[in-house]
């Protein structure tokens, strides 16, 4: 059965409406209601700013007008003595606090790392070990660092559970003052140490 298209009658397009444009009134309202939503907001702002002057301290003008005297405005007198007195330093000594204290030794080595004591020998010398290495190479650069120090520093060959390793130690320190010095430059460059007795 033969089909003949020209018959056919296309369907009828759906009628498309153009959109229309709110009413110039609502924009006018909804322009002026915005507007000042954001412009109560940067009020705001500006007062959390704390550059708004004060409004109590407005100056009077100085203009006069005719027929009437102007008389000064009493103004608050600031007192010519600008020194702070603190009642806090005046009332310190007066109080006395009782503590349940009990005084505290301290060890000769918490005494030396604190910096607290003078020179004097110490009972034993002290050496100070900065690292332990398998390879010879990496100590002795460890030796050469600390001896641009100023350190007197040298590389012990040590046999410990059938390893061999090579300590980098400086020293002997018999000194307080000496060894404090040592432990201080060494703590400065980053590189940490192990005091160790020599007996």
């Amino acid at each position: 059965m033969t089909q003949d298209f020209a018959k056919i009658r296309p369907e009828p397009l759906l009628e498309r409406k153009p959109a229309e444009a709110p009413p110039a009134w609502s924009l006018m309202i909804t322009g002026m209601l915005v507007g000042a939503v954001i412009g109560v907001f940067a009020c705001f702002l500006f007062y959390l700013s704390g550059n708004v002057p004060p409004l109590g301290n407005q100056p009077a003008p100085a203009t006069q007008i005719a027929g009437v005297s102007s008389q000064p405005v009493p103004t608050l007198e600031e007192p010519e003595d600008d020194t702070l007195e603190l009642e806090f330093y005046t009332a310190l000594p007066n109080y006395e606090v009782d503590v349940d204290a009990t005084p505290v030794e301290i060890t000769e080595e918490q005494a030396l790392a604190s910096g607290e004591i003078e020179d004097y020998t110490l009972a034993t010398a002290y050496v100070l070990q900065t690292g332990a290495f398998q390879q010879r190479e990496l100590a002795d650069a460890e030796m050469q660092r600390q001896q641009l120090l100023g350190l007197e520093v040298r590389v012990l060959r040590q046999d410990i559970l059938g390893r061999t390793l090579f300590l980098v130690q400086s020293g002997p320190y018999e000194t307080a003052v000496r060894l404090g010095e040592a432990e201080r430059l060494l703590r400065t460059n980053n590189i940490p140490s192990i005091r160790m007795s020599t007996q």
